[in-house]
């Protein structure tokens, strides 16, 4: 009976802004956008190389949209949303990347 009890109580339903959803395809938008320049030649530069500029404002959006979930489920101790999670795991690379490759392309030429 307590079972049931602690289902119907309101504390324990999940909060739906803490899904992460959010992050996760603004990170996956921000690492997909770094791969534009992969694309097939015979497309307009437009649709290779503007997607660039993206890629850094998507990142740290990701992260900021994450970082709020994974504190509040720290808080309330409960597992973090694994959404949530790989949004941020992914505006980080998608922060990194071009980062890390500008300093390589400095360095190299």
């Amino acid at each position: 009976m307590s079972h049931l009890k602690q289902d119907a109580d309101p504390a324990h339903r999940e909060d739906p802004r803490s899904r992460g959803t959010g992050s996760l395809v603004l990170g996956g938008t921000a690492v997909v956008a770094f791969c534009c320049p992969f694309l097939p030649e015979a497309l307009p530069p437009l649709v290779r190389f503007l997607p660039l500029y993206l890629v850094i404002p998507l990142g740290i959006c990701a992260v900021v949209w994450g970082s709020p979930d994974l504190w509040r489920a720290r808080r309330s101790e409960r597992p973090a949303p694994v959404r949530a999670r790989l949004g941020v795991l992914l505006g980080t690379l998608g922060i990194l990347g071009p980062l890390v490759w500008f300093f390589f392309y400095l360095g190299a030429g």
